[in-house]
């Protein structure tokens, strides 16, 4: 118990974990009347403008576009896929939407002008749902968990995927990618020990796995602060706690990420976190120490977190935050129906 307090001093100091009190958050819309299941994942595709996808009733990846304002209606992509989306912006107005297909290969569609175009399916054997990042402007990674507990990689290179290859590590669970906004993707895993193991690619290669301790139960949510290469890795904890590692954009070394600690809540899924603006974040969750099913937000503006506060409606699994460009996020929610809603904040 001294260390996990230790952590969370730690973390603390780092984070500026100093509860405050802002933030305004709009109503809740819906995002239209389709069914779906699982975790959404959102990029940003202009200012203002987000494509979204998740999960629908019948296997298939549905996809829609929020302007700022209202959203377009779900459609259907072609392919049958046995795991949750993940998206990404390629930095150049393109988002990729990529899914593990029930054959265990990548399936993945890509939004370009407005027009989502044929999925396409590179060969794989993965086991986990992929999670994709932009490396730099116009290239793309996507990493999975593969069948001997590693991790599977593929890389586009603004024309092709290449082939899978491997990386050797002991994942338990699917890996969590970001950009560092730095020429570079950080990707987390959870490993034994309840600890994150955390990588890094850039300039064509891994870094090394470092092992950055911890309590997780569970895969990570790892997001760029868009500020020198800074990154946070989230987790729930097995004791139903948030918490967080920073890493500060240095040398690819353990001591160059800050010690685990919490940043408040109590919760049965990790949260979704995103970056507003430049050394910024926002994380949603959901029922935060609470019996009920409603939306929290917890703000951090450089310094100080606000602490999680009500926002409203109800959710299940983690929800999707991400940003508009515009110094606010929007965060789409899975509902109890299993109707999807959107709120803009803060």
């Amino acid at each position: 118990m001294k260390s996990i307090v230790v952590r969370l001093m730690l973390f603390s100091i780092c984070l500026g974990l100093v509860p405050l009190s802002w933030a305004s958050w709009g109503s809740f819309i819906s995002t239209g009347t389709a069914s779906g299941f699982g975790n959404p994942s959102c990029a940003p595709v202009s200012t203002g403008n987000v494509a979204c996808a998740v999960r629908s009733g019948t296997s298939a990846v549905m996809v829609n576009e929020f302007n700022g304002t209202k959203w377009g209606t779900w459609k259907n992509l072609a392919g049958a896929v046995s795991s949750d989306p993940s998206c990404t912006s390629d930095g150049n107005g393109n988002v990729f939407c990529a899914a593990t297909a029930t054959n265990g290969n990548l399936q993945v569609a890509e939004l370009t002008a407005g027009v989502w175009g044929k999925p396409l399916k590179i060969k794989a054997t993965l086991y986990s749902a992929p999670s994709c990042a932009e490396l730099v402007a116009g290239q793309v990674l996507c990493v999975a968990r593969n069948s001997s507990g590693g991790l599977a990689w593929s890389l586009y290179n603004g024309t092709t995927w290449s082939a899978f290859a491997n990386l050797t590590t002991t994942a338990l669970s699917a890996p969590s990618c970001t950009t560092d906004n730095n020429s570079g993707v950080i990707c987390g895993v959870f490993t034994t020990g309840y600890a994150t193991l955390v990588n890094r690619f850039t300039a064509g290669a891994w870094e090394s796995f470092l092992n950055i301790g911890g309590i997780a139960s569970g895969v990570p949510n790892c997001t760029s602060m868009n500020s020198s290469g800074n990154v946070v890795c989230f987790a729930l904890s097995y004791t139903s706690g948030i918490y967080g590692s920073r890493f500060n954009g240095g040398a690819w070394t353990v001591g160059d990420w800050t010690s685990y600690g919490g940043i408040g809540g109590v919760v049965n899924t990790n949260a979704g976190c995103t970056t507003q603006s430049a050394n910024e974040l926002v994380c949603g969750a959901f029922g935060i120490s609470t019996d009920d099913d409603a939306f929290y937000a917890n703000v951090y503006n450089g310094s100080s977190w606000s602490g999680f506060t009500l926002v409203g409606g109800a959710g299940i699994g983690s929800p999707a935050c991400v940003p508009l460009g515009t110094g606010q996020v929007v965060c789409v929610i899975m509902g109890t129906n299993n109707k999807l809603t959107s709120t803009v904040g803060p």
